[in-house]
């Protein structure tokens, strides 16, 4: 870091101490002159001890611009004003609406800290490791009286071909102690594809992610709002981070998922066996730790940007015929058959409310509990798997947001499973 800022130079007499210490008196006597709040006061006497190869980046014009509109971010370009208030020596960015991204930099691993005032229950924060407008790594608050004990003022959620999978990870997100009219300092720590975030200087994190799940290994930095942001500082190399447990996988997962081609989806998803794919249309794809199937990382927005169904398929041997339990979650409609006979149809809209599955319109095994008669051998599972945001003519489009599957299989209609 340089210190050229005249200004504070000569509030100190010139005195003419190494950086660190020259960054250190601008933020006491900002504080002094300011009344800055407590936590931005703190924040920045912690740039102060920053390396060389750390960056901090004002919020001024220089070094942010507007992005126009990318689906779930908002429908019109980022609008914001920048000001010096507050004491801040590097300014405030207030993001009223949109997105605005840093013009400099890259970002893969390290340490990432800022200042957030969230302006409204939205899901404002930072999205780094961001490839164009349609990849990245989105963590963000949902600011609101009860952040204490509420389960989703913090998240996480990768963004792939433009979908934002809020929905299909309800596993990445936490209560924290969020000030959700006032100052919060985030602090986001990313070791390969391990990640960490703490609030407001908390010795512990409030969440971690064990694998972040995006697209890209590296990218820049942008912030969405609406809030007001403050202080971002940036430090390359691997961060110190919290040891944690690896959560428990469910039992019974179905895990050898083949899938095939999307297919167009004009009408609601009504789907029959005739429309099931031929047996050379399958290849393996990638399933996830937890049993999730991200169709929209395979197959989003890029390769299927009408409404269309999505197609799994898995084998079950059984040593004898038997009654099981599916339970399944999918994202946004599904049509499940077994042994070429349909055995299930549902809806997990987020709109209207009333139609929501538990849990809340969300992804989960216990969107549906699917009763299904296996023979002796081989028995093939398929499920169509709809992405349409609202299943509700005339209003029908792509969902902006998660396009997945999972299930398990047990004996026991009354186990919960995850």
């Amino acid at each position: 870091m340089v210190c050229t800022d005249r200004r504070y130079v000569s509030r100190v007499k010139k005195l003419r101490r190494p950086c660190a210490f020259r960054a250190m008196w601008r933020v006491i006597l900002s504080f002094l002159i300011a009344g800055t709040s407590m936590t931005v006061t703190a924040d920045s006497l912690h740039a102060a001890g920053l390396r060389d190869s750390d960056r901090t980046y004002p919020m001024d014009r220089t070094h942010w611009q507007m992005s126009p509109p990318i689906g779930w971010a908002g429908r019109v370009e980022g609008v914001a004003t920048f000001a010096r208030d507050e004491g801040i020596p590097t300014g405030t960015m207030k993001l009223n609406e949109g997105v605005a991204t840093l013009s400099e930099g890259t970002f893969a691993q390290g340490q990432i800290d800022l200042d957030i005032k969230p302006l409204g229950y939205n899901d404002a924060g930072i999205i780094f490791r961001r490839r164009g407008d349609d990849d990245g790594e989105f963590v963000y608050v949902r600011a609101n009286p009860d952040c204490p004990a509420a389960q989703d003022c913090v998240q996480y959620a990768p963004v792939t071909h433009g979908l934002m999978g809020w929905n299909i990870y309800p596993n990445y997100q936490a209560s924290a102690p969020i000030n959700a009219t006032g100052w919060n300092h985030l602090t986001i720590r990313v070791a390969g594809d391990r990640m960490q975030v703490f609030v407001n200087h908390a010795a512990e994190p409030v969440l971690t992610v064990a694998r972040l799940l995006g697209l890209t290994s590296q990218g820049g930095i942008a912030l969405k709002g609406p809030a007001v942001y403050a202080n971002l500082i940036v430090q390359s190399g691997p961060p110190v981070m919290v040891a944690a447990a690896a959560p428990a996988a469910a039992p019974g997962l179905l895990t050898n998922w083949l899938a095939a081609p999307p297919t167009a989806n004009p009408t609601p998803l009504t789907v029959s066996i005739a429309d099931v794919p031929p047996d050379g249309a399958w290849q393996s794809i990638a399933v996830e730790p937890t049993g999730l199937v991200n169709l929209g990382r395979t197959f989003g927005a890029a390769h299927a940007p009408s409404v269309s169904v999505g197609w799994l398929k898995a084998v079950i041997d059984s040593s004898a015929p038997r009654r099981a339990f599916l339970h399944a979650g999918f994202a946004m409609q599904v049509v499940v058959f077994v042994n070429g006979q349909p055995v299930y149809r549902g809806n997990n809209p987020y709109y209207p409310e009333e139609a929501r599955l538990s849990p809340g319109g969300r992804i989960g095994f216990d969107n549906a509990l699917i009763p299904i008669d296996l023979k002796r051998g081989h028995n093939e599972i398929v499920l169509a798997v709809g992405n349409d945001w609202r299943a509700d003519p005339p209003e029908r489009h792509p969902s902006h947001y998660g396009w997945a599957a999972e299930a398990r299989i047990d004996d026991d209609p009354s186990n919960p499973g995850s």
